[in-house]
């Protein structure tokens, strides 16, 4: 691992240059660092040279054999999609949760069958945070909550700000669904785990989502508001190609926009993100191209394992074969994104003087 720096570090390095992820690892856990309309902001100088800010950010460092080592027992495999003990196809197996969920609403029948099954005592999910159309993290214990919940929201919400509650509250086994880069920065904090607060085992779930890229919400409301009328927005889709848009649902409406248009307002540190596909997760999930209505889902831990089968036994969740030549698609699309990201080594933090 890298040398763990403080405060000063991070804002130099990351805040100042525009790379936050917005994941929210770092606010919450420091006093001088806030979420305010969706953007990290750093309220004043801290003297603490070793900070969990820094530590845990995704974008200061990340020593993919060391976590691989730690989660997996094994060396990171950079075989572009990194550990995969299982792959399926698969889709709720209850039409309310598909009709309000992401793709086939696999994420949301996972997360509940943990919940059930006693896997985990509490989830943290991302929300709208009011009408005003920013997210934000949420803790939930029942089936309900994690309904009203679901649905990809595809912006930078800093979710990873309500684990603190979590853990607060007493909460021992938490799942966690999260983008990339929060999955990165939840396996950098049960590694380091600076307050020795059992992270590793407390942190008992974790599902990733495939993403390529997260919008700036800051960016994107002002965007919204010149294109759609009033109403709060209920979430966001990107159906699978050949489509090209962005569906954006409100209480009032469901439009269209076309991806080229929003590709400006993409976030930063995206660029530098080599990640597609959640590779230090326990199940990755992601949309299932050419088949409507189901997800494709990547088991890369036994504890990721045990969950899909429990979920599969309780008729929670329909697992069907993957095909192969989808697979090699996916690992296709994955390695692009890697060598998109090494593209953009003039951005680098690790170049920063």
């Amino acid at each position: 691992m890298n040398d763990l720096l403080g405060l000063d570090e991070l804002n130099r390095r990351v805040l100042e240059r525009g790379l936050c992820a917005a994941c929210g690892a770092c606010v919450s856990r420091c006093p001088y660092l806030v979420k305010f309309r969706g953007k990290t902001v750093k309220l004043d100088s801290c003297t603490v040279e070793q900070g969990r800010c820094y530590a845990y950010c995704p974008m200061t460092f990340f020593d993919e054999n060391a976590v691989s080592q730690s989660l997996f027992g094994e060396p990171y495999d950079a075989n572009g999609l990194g550990r995969v003990i299982a792959v399926a196809a698969a889709r709720s197996s209850f039409g309310e949760i598909q009709s309000v969920a992401q793709g086939g609403g696999a994420v949301t029948s996972l997360v509940i069958t943990a919940l059930e099954e006693g896997i985990a005592d509490a989830a943290v999910l991302t929300t709208s945070e009011g009408t005003d159309g920013y997210l934000k993290g949420i803790v939930v214990t029942d089936k309900d909550e994690v309904k009203r919940a679901a649905g990809s929201k595809f912006v930078g919400a800093h979710s990873l700000e309500a684990l603190r509650e979590a853990l607060d509250r007493g909460y021992q086994r938490i799942a966690i669904v999260g983008l990339p880069c929060q999955v990165k920065a939840l396996r950098k904090m049960a590694l380091l785990d600076l307050k020795q607060e059992n992270l590793a085992n407390r942190i008992s779930m974790v599902i990733g989502l495939f993403c390529n890229w997260a919008l700036s919400i800051r960016d994107l409301l002002p965007f919204l508001s010149e294109r759609i009328g009033p109403g709060k927005i209920k979430k966001y889709d990107i159906p699978p190609p050949p489509a090209k848009i962005l569906k954006v649902f409100t209480e009032e409406e469901t439009i269209d926009i076309p991806l080229d248009d929003i590709r400006s307002i993409t976030q930063e540190s995206c660029k530098l993100c080599d990640d597609m596909t959640s590779e230090f997760a326990d199940i990755s999930v992601g949309m299932y191209e050419g088949k409507v209505g189901w997800n494709t889902l990547l088991t890369r831990t036994d504890a990721g394992r045990t969950l899909v089968r429990l979920a599969a036994e309780k008729g929670s969740l329909e697992l069907s074969p993957f095909p192969e030549e989808n697979l090699a698609h996916l690992r296709s699309a994955s390695l692009q994104k890697k060598e998109r990201a090494r593209a953009a080594v003039s951005l680098d933090i690790d170049s920063v003087p």
